[in-house]
């Protein structure tokens, strides 16, 4: 499998959204490396959930960004994260009770999710952004993501 690396085809052209894509795309990597060295089930169980805080603070970043845009694809935009969300803890967790393993396959739907959410809905709100609001440099502050009370 070609090594998952960044390129400026990914680019969102929202700086904070770009440098947080880079350390998704460095947080696969970092997973396909440990399955390729056979690394132990802890070491690739940390790296499955970093994987996914990771994608979490990225996804209600974005989210932050979006709203504070006013961006009209955000509804459906927050349920894509919703659901690739939900795959990915759900793959973690399996993985962590021993379910499965890192094999080809599971690599495969990581690169997958990650590449096509980015081309298909990141990049339409990148270009929104840019057609909107021009320069989206008030978008590469980092917004206050609200706190969620327990």
């Amino acid at each position: 499998m070609a090594e998952l690396s960044w390129c400026d085809n990914h680019a969102v052209g929202v700086e904070a959204i770009d440098d947080e894509h880079k350390e998704l795309f460095a947080a696969v990597g970092m997973l396909e490396s440990a399955m390729a060295r056979n690394a132990k089930a802890p070491e690739t169980t940390a790296l499955l959930q970093k994987l996914a805080a990771a994608t979490g603070i990225h996804f209600a970043h974005e989210e932050a960004i979006m709203r504070e845009a006013k961006y009209p694809g955000l509804a459906l935009h927050a349920a894509n994260h919703q659901r690739l969300m939900e795959k990915v803890q759900a793959f973690a967790a399996r993985y962590g009770r021993g379910g499965m393993a890192i094999n080809q396959h599971a690599m495969s739907f990581l690169r997958d999710w990650l590449v096509y959410h980015i081309e298909n809905d990141d990049l339409r709100l990148g270009d929104w952004m840019k057609e909107r609001l021009g320069n989206p440099a008030r978008a590469q502050q980092e917004p206050q993501i609200p706190e969620h009370s327990a």
